[in-house]
């Protein structure tokens, strides 16, 4: 049976005791649309008719050893792998597809989930965020009836249908733990140069983060879960393990989150890859034509895959990335995974950043070193160090735009650091407004050239000022002292500031306010 029909029979099997509506749903989950991306939504929800009746249990989903986990992580980090017992586990297969004729991809899917309450409370609900239906993303997905310990479940659309609700029945006490399936499939456009986004297809390379259904974050007992604007970034998930099988074309190569741990041959002229992860946020891969280029940093090997008319900026990329990563390393903390892949992605704005993995938009571009020691710094601050991107995006964004400063200083001496601030200096002097504080959720910015010039820009020359009223060792010892503190967790601007402020024994609160918190003009006359 093939990969393609074994989703079907998934899905068919989910809805043996469904009423015509179900039936309905199961078949857009199959059936090719002809209309345009943009008009396309998701169907209605439909309320069952038919009683909860068990039906055949699809097998729970399977325990990814700790010596399998390993192999994602490099030697000194090997603990990390049994270190969160009760991290969500997911298991998914994809199945992707280029129609002949067709500038579109899809996907079908399965993804097992196993999730345990964290809550000392009962726990009612699941929240599922399906990020390819957001603005940002080039695509479309749908989801079919879940299985809940082997009962049918019908997810309630949120979110204009950007999340899922599944109730559970009975609910989950504190410590316990669901398995739970759900099906889904994707619809993936082309990325216009004028139009970047997360997800799509560019040049024959197709960008594919967070393509499945993603547990969001649990905050103060609540699902935190919230439509993304369009300035700041969109997932808002604790970290996860995660072991993921893509059928693809095997003429195109696949790249992925984590390391590869199989590989074998698909009918159809497609190969199987599958791909095991240490403790990770979310999980992204892309598929194209793409050209790897090797070398080793810090123990990390790094590959830089890139369409052939770029391969003559696969070096640059692998030497400013080398360099990051030993200097971040040497800074913060080691990274712990054994790889980290630097993929072409044309048109994904300059760069995004996932974990293990980073799309370069500006490829074959004089930007391309600057995207690329920018978004390798998005796997220490966001990667490692977690925060909330949509109230406090600067504790990310500010982090790694400053760490491209450390990056021309270690790269091309002090006058190359003391340069780009300059540079950015100028850039802020010259805005209407510059006494904005970096500290606001996105939301608050007028516009995203705001948002980009306050939190990136202006976050960086914050981080500037910090250092130089610390002083260089002080600060160097307090971004040590947060990465112990918080690596593999979620930060908030007042752990930032209690950290800094341990650090170097002294009270920075007017720092903090004039800079993050309350704002002023940081420019004296």
């Amino acid at each position: 049976m093939s990969r393609r029909e074994k989703l079907i029979t998934f899905i068919l099997l989910i809805n043996l005791t469904a009423c015509s509506q179900l039936e309905l749903l199961g078949a857009n989950l199959r059936k090719a649309t002809n209309t345009p991306l943009a008009n396309r939504s998701l169907p209605a929800t439909f309320t069952p008719t038919a009683s909860a009746t068990a039906i055949p249990p699809i097998p729970a989903t399977p325990v990814i050893s700790a010596d399998s986990q390993q192999s994602a992580l490099l030697p000194d980090f090997a603990a990390d792998a049994d270190a969160f017992p009760n991290a969500t586990r997911y298991d998914i297969e994809v199945d992707v597809n280029f129609p002949p004729g067709s500038a579109e991809a899809q996907i079908e899917g399965i993804a097992r989930i196993r999730f345990v309450n964290p809550l000392e409370q009962n726990l009612s609900q699941i929240v599922l965020m399906l990020w390819p239906n957001d603005d940002q993303y080039q695509a479309h997905m749908q989801t079919g009836p879940a299985l809940v310990e082997g009962q049918r479940a019908l997810p309630k659309s949120l979110l204009d249908g950007k999340a899922l609700r599944i109730d559970l029945r009975p609910a989950l006490a504190p410590g316990e733990s669901v398995d739970f399936s759900i099906p889904f499939s994707l619809e993936i456009g082309t990325i216009h140069e004028l139009a970047p986004k997360r997800m799509g297809i560019s040049e024959g390379v197709l960008i594919a983060p967070t393509f499945y259904p993603l547990i969001p974050r649990l905050v103060d007992g609540k699902w935190d879960t919230y439509a993304a604007l369009p300035a700041g970034d969109t997932t808002n998930s604790e970290v996860a393990f995660y072991s993921v099988h893509i059928t693809a074309p095997e003429s195109l190569a696949v790249v992925a989150t984590g390391v590869e741990s199989a590989s074998s041959a698909a009918p159809e002229g497609k190969q199987r890859i599958d791909f095991l992860s240490g403790p990770v946020r979310d999980f992204a891969f892309a598929i194209g034509p793409l050209v790897k280029t090797s070398r080793s940093s810090a123990g990390i090997t790094l590959n830089a895959w890139t369409l052939p008319q770029h391969d003559s900026y696969a070096q640059t990329v692998l030497q400013a990335a080398g360099i990051q990563v030993e200097l971040l390393s040497e800074i913060l903390g080691p990274y712990p995974y054994r790889e980290l892949d630097l993929v072409d992605a044309p048109f994904a704005f300059e760069g995004i950043a996932y974990p293990g993995l980073v799309f370069i938009g500006s490829m074959g571009t004089n930007q391309v070193t600057e995207s690329t020691v920018r978004e390798v710094a998005h796997q220490w601050f966001y990667g490692l160090l977690g925060n909330d991107q949509i109230r406090e995006p600067w504790l990310d964004e500010a982090t790694a735009s400053f760490a491209t400063v450390l990056y021309y200083e270690r790269a091309y001496g002090l006058g190359q650091g003391t340069g780009y601030l300059s540079d950015i200096r100028a850039i802020l002097r010259s805005h209407p407004d510059s006494t904005q504080p970096i500290g606001l959720n996105v939301a608050e910015y007028k516009n995203e050239s705001d948002y980009h010039t306050l939190v990136h820009l202006k976050g960086a020359l914050f981080l500037e000022a910090l250092r130089n009223k610390m002083g260089s060792y002080r600060f160097n010892a307090f971004l040590s002292s947060l990465f112990t503190q918080y690596r593999y967790g979620m930060m908030k601007a007042e752990d930032f500031q209690d950290a800094a402020e341990a650090t170097c024994a002294c009270d920075l609160q007017n720092l903090f306010d004039l800079w993050v918190y309350e704002g002023g003009e940081v420019f004296p006359p």
